[in-house]
């Protein structure tokens, strides 16, 4: 009852943002980035909330509780330093850039940047890679509406992907804003409840982390320190380039807003990163045969008792798991109406887009593979490497910049992200050297290209 009760409130005033945001959303420019005169503070939470997502809240936590110390440190300190680092290197830039070119996606950018209007569709169409974090998202808020409202998984997840790609659909932009704030804020009162509700065992953490050492050998993602440490502040510091993160640059009009937000966002995120000692809480609370993806929806139940408090949590991991999802459908649907077809983007396109999405989001949710997040991390590392090199050389590097380059950064990353993930299993590392092989092939072309017209000018002179 307690929890269908917060449930409903929460639906309603989402409801109720998306529908005052809708007015708002009446072309392809305002369902992408709003006015561009968003308040500071209010973009910090919205990016700080994107940045968390259901995989924080709901599944991150079971690899703690999997494998102790390495993924607690993992998904923390090396991992904030990373998005700290990229936040800052590039959105000023890219702020600048998009204003100058009037971008409102990640792919325009970088269409503008290189003037190549197929970049632009390439990257609008990698953009379907993040389908595999629509449904790594789905699957964790499902997996907590089961267990909190007593909903079947299936249920669950048609009405999560209905709700969430209803009111994206109605307000774009405007409508993520204001419900991931909304969201936000509940999910840090949240995120230090969650920290605290364990503070009784706080005297047996330390002895039982460290039992676990600070590597676990045969783990697909921490088997070394290289892995807990360098790949978690490289990826970290890739996923900032994400569409929908790098993109909330352009929410705000100034280097003073965007200083700001980003300060927001980080520290916002910082906090949300408590949720995962629930993880170690429940290696001392809970069975040692959970499943790892249900882990946090189980620990919940055993950890806050009083009825009110447990459906409290549960609501506010839900909310952070529709922060994200909504966030990723507006940079789709304005990625592929915006950009794919370039001039013929409109609200009822970005619309049809989010129906699309919606269909395969629930085929691929209803029979999730296990380890979920692993899978969401295949389809996000891909396209995250694929755009390293295009957008580093366009942020970089000034002048002229050749579209060849670009494209041939985006083919060898691509080709070598999938021939590395056959080798080895942690995506992150393949991730990395994928980026380590084709950065450089995205900035020599352009340095070149920079000689040469520093040679024409010479001359000329």
């Amino acid at each position: 009852m307690w929890a269908w009760s917060f449930f409903a409130i929460y639906a309603v005033a989402t409801a109720l943002l998306a529908w005052r945001s809708s007015s708002a959303a009446s072309d392809g420019t305002s369902f992408a980035i709003g006015s561009g005169r968003m308040n500071p503070w209010m973009a910090g939470i919205t990016l700080g909330a994107c940045l968390a997502s259901s995989s924080t809240f709901a599944i991150v936590p079971g690899f703690v509780y999997r494998e102790g110390l390495p993924a607690l440190i993992g998904f923390t300190l090396p991992f904030i330093a990373g998005i700290a680092l990229g936040l800052f290197s590039m959105a000023y830039r890219f702020q600048t850039v998009g204003a100058e070119v009037g971008a409102l996606t990640v792919p325009h950018w970088l269409g503008a940047r290189y003037e190549s209007p197929v970049l632009r569709q390439t990257f609008a169409a990698l953009n379907v890679l993040n389908l595999a974090y629509l449904v790594l998202i789905t699957v964790g808020c499902a997996y907590i509406m089961r267990d909190a409202l007593g909903i079947p998984y299936e249920a669950s997840v048609v009405g999560i992907v209905l709700f969430v790609f209803a009111y994206t659909g109605l307000g774009g932009a405007v409508a993520h804003a204001w419900t991931n704030s909304l969201q936000g804020i509940v999910m840090l009162g949240v995120a230090v409840l969650i920290f605290v509700s364990g503070a009784h065992l706080w005297g047996r953490i330390g002895p039982d982390l460290l039992s676990t050492g600070f590597t676990t050998p045969g783990s697909r993602l921490f088997s070394t320190h290289a892995e807990v440490w360098l790949v978690q502040i490289g990826m970290g510091f890739a996923l900032t380039t994400q569409p929908h993160l790098l993109s909330k640059a352009l929410y705000v009009e100034d280097r003073k807003a965007l200083t700001k937000s980003l300060v927001t966002a980080v520290l916002t995120f910082s906090v949300f990163s408590l949720v995962l000692f629930a993880g170690a809480y429940g290696r001392l609370v809970l069975p040692g045969d959970v499943p790892q993806d249900a882990m946090m929806a189980q620990y919940l139940q055993v950890a806050f008792g009083h009825p009110a408090l447990s459906a409290l949590v549960s609501v506010a991991i839900l909310a952070a798991a529709m922060s994200t999802l909504d966030g990723l459908l507006v940079a789709i649907a304005a990625s592929v109406g915006n950009d794919i077809f370039p001039g013929a983007g409109s609200v009822w396109l970005n619309r049809l887009v989010l129906v699309i999405l919606a269909v395969l989001t629930i085929g691929i949710s209803l029979n999730p593979p296990s380890l979920v997040l692993l899978v969401g991390q295949l389809g996000v590392y891909g396209l995250v490497a694929a755009s390293s090199g295009p957008l580093l050389a366009g942020l970089f590097l000034r002048g002229r910049l050749p579209a060849w380059g670009a494209l041939g950064s985006t083919v060898l990353a691509l080709v070598s992200y999938g021939l590395l993930n056959l080798v080895q299993g942690n995506p992150g590392v393949a991730a990395i050297g994928a980026m380590a092989m084709a950065i450089p092939v995205a900035f020599a072309p352009a340095l070149r290209t920079r000689e040469a017209d520093l040679a024409e000018l010479e001359a000329a002179a």
